[in-house]
């Protein structure tokens, strides 16, 4: 159940839900743009309203033939990436 409802994540007690790497069996996404304060505010919303184990990250991506950087984001569960896109308010 998510934080946001007043119930503690075991993965977050145990500090391993957020992951350091981007794992082969995560679901990702990338969102054309990165900045420090737009990588904390979407970390913050998925900590507070999603469940499962997360990865976001800064990532390279080709877009109309220009090297740029992305915020990439994964998740474990695949029903969890397509809630984040249809309710996050930080995606255009």
């Amino acid at each position: 159940m998510a934080l946001k409802n007043g119930k503690v994540n075991p993965l977050n007690a145990l500090a391993i839900r957020k992951v350091n790497f981007p794992a082969r069996q995560f679901h990702y996404t990338n969102i054309s743009k990165y900045s420090p304060t737009y990588y904390k505010q979407v970390d913050e919303w998925i900590y507070n309203n999603l469940n499962s184990r997360y990865y976001i990250g800064q990532g390279i991506d080709l877009i109309d033939n220009t090297v740029m950087y992305v915020t990439t984001i994964g998740f474990e569960q695949e029903k969890e990436l397509s809630f984040f896109k249809l309710a996050c308010p930080y995606l255009n």
